[in-house]
């Protein structure tokens, strides 16, 4: 079965529509991924697709019935999970092991997170790549030489394949494999001694772990949530002295990594870090408050649009984390906050790790000899550098000129009168976003005090008001935040759209301390040239208005409330070329003329915009200049279907012959 793809279409919405759950997208995907489409497009990107489109739509399984046959139990005698093999994994969170030939053991879900990193990277460098010029040679170069930390995890994942007798999956699969907007509920700490999953929860009491093996078990822990990270589902706060211990990096590069992963937050200090961990609870526990709820889960389930990931506390006991940590550990869960902590935790849980990475002592006598994962010092750091984004994602040294009027405070710069646009402080071209992401914050400049999430969910899918813009906030957010870099103390709002909760509902805004909105400045210019009193202060006003005047409203975008709005701007931005122009013509002639042009291509339909082209080109003896802004006017006299008017032609006439 096909669909045809409407406008604000998503593959999350087609899945939820067509196959049951939008959290399908991936099997529609993978039924489509690489086909031509109208236009000369191929389906590349999931998360941009276009209206006119067709899908192919994999047929749903029927469920015979909703009762499963009891699961037969594992024979007796099972292998020692001292030496654990890859086995093929069935989900996300698997509990298959792969043993590295260092001994480390890590989680097979944990492999396959560090490969698609890996895989990502590698897609980034092709997409992006520079074919040779006509005059230099071409060559078979291979690919960048892989740590061998990275490589031993790429190859067991794609093992994991074969054993299931699978093709590997195309590089943008196993991306969107990867990809998921849920908070993780547990921490995959091991395999007890019968070789079943040794989980905790990752919101909670706090966990403690002592022993000759911790720092190797606490080094996975860490690469193994921020591999986890992506979207707002967890952030660990850490000193960055504790990175340097653990990982054995320098500290700057223990910076740069912090700067480039939204999921680590770097404290200066361990002081600093239990400050902002106590900080994060008390306004976490204040948000339930506020907004009449239980915990912080029924927070997000009532409002997905606002990022609040699982908050963690990694460090080294001492008397100030008892002082600090205790109490908001005590209702962790209640605000979305956990602990894991080098040393013995009596608040929670406690395990012994001998050198052999075997739990010892702590918990119950059910977990003694449970094999917890580990890596070492080598392989931490490889990890850690793999999921660092690749560097052309950083932001690069501009190169062109940046939209003017940009207030040095805000990193974006968003413009939507002309052809709608996201700049970045430092990048020479305009951010990549797809049409519902360039819509939503359209939508929102035009609202600057805000709107509630049905007036939203409306603007973007009219046709279909069961949709929840939570995703869309989500991936919105996600791509502003890897642009820029730029880290949110979340605990006091979401970043870029800020989100604050009225009795009835949510309301988002875009937050100006963040971004800049070109229609806004332009609104300003329009005030002061209202108040001007002095011809020299209306001209400045004018002369500034004039340069945000760029074209209408979000050129390219189609949407009723766009059109709404489209004509009235159009028709102020000529307006204020044309009062311009007068200021301009005793001064200036060529600034004047080139404002009246402006003016002219802005707002084609004005006649009176032609005549005074014509009259200034003529004082300025430019006969032939104006005979052919004459024939403009009749040539789009013409395509608005009205050609030959009498009054027009009389005009033009004593005009060219005065």
């Amino acid at each position: 079965m096909d669909v045809t793809v409407k406008e604000g279409d998503s593959l999350w919405g087609i899945a939820d529509e067509e196959l049951g759950s939008p959290r399908r997208w991936p099997k529609i995907w993978k039924a489509n991924a690489g086909s031509r489409q109208p236009h000369g497009r191929t389906f590349r990107d999931p998360g941009m697709i276009h209206p006119g489109w067709k899908l192919r739509i994999p047929l749903k399984r029927v469920e015979t019935s909703r009762t499963t046959p009891p699961r037969q139990q594992p024979p007796a005698a099972e292998p020692s999970p001292a030496k654990p093999s890859i086995t093929p994994f069935q989900q996300r969170e698997s509990d298959d092991v792969v043993q590295l030939s260092s001994g480390s053991l890590v989680a097979l879900s944990y492999a396959a997170g560090i490969s698609t990193a890996y895989v990502a990277g590698r897609l980034h460098r092709r997409r992006r790549r520079i074919p040779p010029t006509s005059d230099e040679p071409v060559a078979i170069t291979p690919e960048p030489e892989l740590p061998a930390p990275v490589l031993e995890l790429h190859r067991a994942h794609r093992r994991a394949f074969a054993q299931r007798a699978e093709p590997v999956p195309a590089d943008g699969e196993l991306i969107q494999q990867e990809h998921s907007i849920d908070v993780p509920g547990q921490i995959h700490l091991g395999q007890r001694g019968d070789g079943s999953p040794l989980r905790v929860a990752l919101e909670g009491p706090g966990l403690g772990l002592s022993g000759a093996g911790a720092h190797d078990v606490v080094r996975y822990l860490i690469v193994d949530l921020l591999r986890q990270s992506s979207n707002y589902r967890v952030q660990i706060i850490i000193c960055s002295a504790l990175v340097e211990k653990l990982f054995g990096l320098s500290g700057k590069e223990v910076e740069q990594i912090g700067a480039a992963l939204p999921g680590l937050l770097l404290a200066a200090s361990h002081e600093d870090a239990l400050r902002q961990f106590e900080e994060t609870y008390f306004m976490r526990i204040r948000m339930v408050l506020e907004r009449e709820s239980t915990d912080i889960g029924e927070v997000r389930r009532n409002d997905p649009g606002e990022a609040l990931p699982a908050i963690l506390l990694i460090a080294e006991l001492d008397d100030e984390v008892h002082e600090h940590a205790t109490v908001p550990l005590t209702a962790g869960r209640r605000a979305g906050v956990g602990g894991l902590f080098l040393g013995s935790w009596p608040e929670g849980i406690t395990y012994d790790i001998g050198e052999t990475h075997r739990v010892e002592g702590g918990g119950n006598d059910s977990l003694m000899d449970a094999l917890m994962f580990h890596i070492n010092k080598d392989e931490a750091a490889a990890h850690l550098r793999q999921l660092i984004p690749d560097k052309e994602d950083s932001p690069a040294p501009a190169t062109g000129e940046e939209p003017c009027d940009w207030p040095a405070s805000t990193p974006v710069r968003l413009t939507v009168l002309g052809h709608p646009a996201v700049h970045v402080r430092g990048r020479s071209e305009a951010l990549t976003l797809s049409w519902l992401q360039l819509n939503t914050l359209t939508y929102l400049a035009l609202h600057p005090n805000g709107v509630t999430r049905d007036q939203l969910a409306t603007a973007l899918w009219p046709d279909d008001l069961g949709k929840d813009i939570h995703n869309a906030l989500r991936h919105l957010r996600g791509a502003l935040m890897a642009a820029t870099g730029h880290k949110s103390v979340e605990a006091k709002r979401a970043p870029f759209i800020s989100a604050s909760t009225t009795k009835d509902s949510a309301v988002y805004r875009i937050d100006r301390d963040l971004i800049s909105v070109d229609l806004w400045d332009y609104e300003k210019a329009l005030e002061r040239i209202r108040s001007a009193v002095e011809p020299a202060d209306r001209l400045g006003a004018l002369t500034k208005a004039a340069e945000l005047c760029a074209g209408e409203l979000a050129e390219g975008l189609t949407a009723e409330w766009i059109e709404d709005q489209r004509y009235p701007l159009t028709r102020s931005q000529a307006d204020v070329l044309a009062q311009l122009a007068e200021h301009l013509t005793d001064v200036d002639a060529e600034g004047a003329l080139a404002a009246l042009e402006r003016a002219r291509e802005l707002d084609p339909d004005t006649e009176e915009t032609y005549f005074r082209i014509i009259r200034l080109q003529l004082r300025l003896d430019r006969r032939d200049d104006a005979s052919r802004t004459a024939e403009l006017l009749r040539q789009h006299q013409r395509s608005l279907g009205v050609p030959g008017d009498y009054r027009t032609e009389k005009r033009l006439s004593e005009v060219l012959h005065r």
